[in-house]
């Protein structure tokens, strides 16, 4: 009997894996993303080594997926992080099954409000956004419903020691994937030594035992961190940290240590609690909400031990992520999330239970969901990234040499379609806020050795970086200073060679004293450096004239989000400065084609306005044409 309910399980479980993966599929980016898609789509094409914290188990399972799926490596990493997603559901849906069972024994309503509670959760905004495309939160979800499955069927269970040894290895394996695996412990430590026959707290011997048991399997699963420094020391393509060189660099890196500026920032939970406040509704179908109050209370009056386990896993959720201060908060906010949907089951459970003649409209909130987050979520025909990427290279000349920052909308993206793809393999790509570290400038000059031509502006710049990493005393005016010498360096060189060379406006505004020496000429979404010339402004012609922003366009429109409206203003903007050149060139069609250009992009840009009419006011340009 037992075998067959099993087996009926795990169909059950797969079906919501099944119903799941095809809402993922018919809606998740085709190509790459933002921010960091393009930098984990290379690293795992190429078995490297990720920015921190290096995300080994990701790594190395997103290496085999570019190898045994028939996709390009994108496309498969974008599928994979769907149907890692889709598996999260179908863990969901075992998981509530599994507590209902348990609080109030098998009835017939569970499998309805089980199915019901997982697809709720399955086209929750947040959760549905990490089935878009390639991130590593995907894979979390899985380790941490997982986790959360096999732990509480373990504490239940009791003396089973192999749930105990498989779940110590689950959560060192989470760890090797992200590092907000820490932030169950306090639900965990409570639920390991609380007896939930007795509904009592103890600290016994046979804990401590059987604690020690785990410790192996712990170890293990933690020890995939040993291919960092391993694959490190193999010098692969992409090696963020290099972190092979020493101890300091491994943990550093291991433990994102340089993301802790923004971490316990006073004043950040005053900003962060809104968005998870406005992420609410979107998650649980507004009217859901109700069974998760109702859910809240009644298990305080069930069961106290998964009370306090759930309202662990929140606060300790919470205290981390309503304190760090990143744009990308909502993925942070997802173990908050899981435990809510089990008070969602529980709220549902006592609202249906003596009206079970209504169970079904518990597949209003998974209805209600996919029309409220279809829109954001559905990325079937999205590739402004790509589309972005492409109008920035399509104006740059032969051997262009291009620097910038533009890390979410174009260098991480570059990276892939350069190393992977081979697009573009003439075009040297210098991100200028990553030479703020000592292991980039080592991996320019392997990428485009040509760079090595200012080795001694390298090397004298990387002895008083190495000083700030290694937190020794350093004077902050001579490593600034090292560092614009050492890319004015690479400017004056390509351009000696014969190599255009192109800067982003983003670095112009930060570092004024790069590229100081140069006329900027906006061509295309970049400025061209140029000599000056004595008498006036160079008249360059315009090679973007031509650009088809129609892709760019189609994609971006309707879409909603800071990176979206980032990168729709960055395009607009750039377009406009060349509409400005070609006005003060005296350029007039040119001048309002381009303004055409970036009204179809940004409509209501404020430059746009300003920039209309002032050509309106003056429609012969400033400088005319030689």
């Amino acid at each position: 009997m037992m075998n067959k309910y099993a087996n009926s399980l795990s169909i059950q479980a797969l079906l919501i894996f099944l119903g799941s993966a095809f809402l993922y599929i018919i809606t998740m980016l085709p190509d790459l993303g933002f921010t960091d898609s393009g930098e984990l789509a290379a690293t795992c094409s190429t078995l490297g080594i990720a920015h921190p914290t290096g995300y080994p188990l990701y790594t190395i399972l997103g290496f085999i997926i570019t190898k045994i799926l028939p996709f390009s490596p994108v496309y498969s990493l974008n599928l994979f992080a769907a149907l890692c997603t889709a598996a999260s559901a179908g863990i969901m849906f075992v998981i509530i099954r599994e507590i209902l069972e348990k609080l109030y024994g098998k009835l017939t309503i569970h499998l309805v409000i089980s199915a019901g509670t997982s697809l709720t959760f399955a086209t929750a905004a947040t959760v549905w956004s990490q089935a878009s495309g390639l991130e590593v939160y995907s894979l979390q979800l899985v380790l941490i419903n997982l986790s959360l499955l096999i732990f509480l069927k373990a504490v239940w269970l009791n003396q089973n020691t192999h749930l105990w040894i498989l779940w110590g290895f689950l959560i060192g394996l989470s760890f090797t994937n992200h590092g907000t695996t820490i932030l169950l412990a306090p639900a965990m430590l409570f639920g390991y030594f609380y007896d939930w026959k007795d509904n009592k707290f103890h600290i016994n011997k046979q804990k401590w035992i059987q604690l020690s048991s785990i410790i192996i399997p712990f170890l293990i699963g933690l020890s995939l961190w040993l291919y960092l420094p391993i694959r490190s020391s193999q010098d692969p393509i992409f090696n963020w940290g290099e972190v092979h060189r020493n101890w300091d660099k491994f943990i550093y890196h291991a433990m994102g240590k340089q993301y802790q500026v923004w971490m316990f920032k006073k004043g950040t939970s005053a900003i962060n609690f809104p968005i998870l406040w406005k992420l609410l509704p979107a998650n649980f179908a507004w009217i859901g909400l109700i069974p998760v109050v109702l859910g809240i209370y009644s298990i305080w009056k069930k069961s106290k031990g998964l009370f306090f386990f759930l309202i662990l896993l929140i606060s300790g959720n919470l205290f981390y992520s309503l304190q760090y201060q990143i744009h990308d908060i909502d993925t942070y906010f997802l173990t908050c999330f899981i435990a809510l949907f089990v008070f969602f089951a529980i709220g549902l459970h006592v609202l249906l239970n003596n009206r079970q003649q209504f169970v079904w409209l518990v597949m209003i909130f998974p209805i209600i969901n996919v029309g409220l987050n279809w829109t954001t979520n559905n990325h079937q025909n999205d590739k402004t990234v790509p589309a972005y990427t492409a109008l920035m290279t399509s104006s740059m000349e032969k051997n262009a040499v291009i620097i910038s920052s533009q890390w979410d909308y174009f260098c991480s993206a570059f990276w892939y379609k350069q190393s992977v793809e081979h697009y573009r393999p003439d075009i040297i790509l210098i991100e200028q806020e990553l030479l703020r570290r000592t292991w980039y400038p080592h991996f320019l000059v392997k990428m485009y050795p040509e760079l090595y031509k200012s080795k001694q502006k390298i090397e004298i710049y990387n002895q008083e970086l190495e000083k700030f990493e290694q937190d020794q005393e350093y004077s902050a005016v001579e490593l600034q200073s090292r560092y614009e010498q050492l890319i004015n360096s690479w400017i004056d060189q390509s351009i000696e060679s014969g190599r255009p060379v192109y800067i982003t406006a983003e670095v112009l505004q930060q570092e004024p004293k790069v590229a100081a020496l140069y006329e900027k000429i906006p061509q295309g979404l970049a400025f061209k450096l140029v000599k000056p010339k004595a008498n006036g402004m160079p008249f360059l012609p315009l090679s973007a004239h031509n650009m088809d922003i129609t892709y760019f366009a189609a994609s971006i429109k309707n879409r909603k989000g800071h990176l979206y409206d980032g990168i729709k203003q960055m395009a607009a903007n750039q377009i406009l400065n060349m509409a400005q050149y070609a006005w003060m060139t005296s350029r007039i069609k040119e001048a309002t084609e381009f303004l055409q250009k970036a009204e179809r992009i940004d409509p209501k840009n404020r430059i746009l306005l300003q920039l209309k009419q002032a050509i309106e006011n003056n429609p012969n340009g400033v400088v005319q044409k030689p």
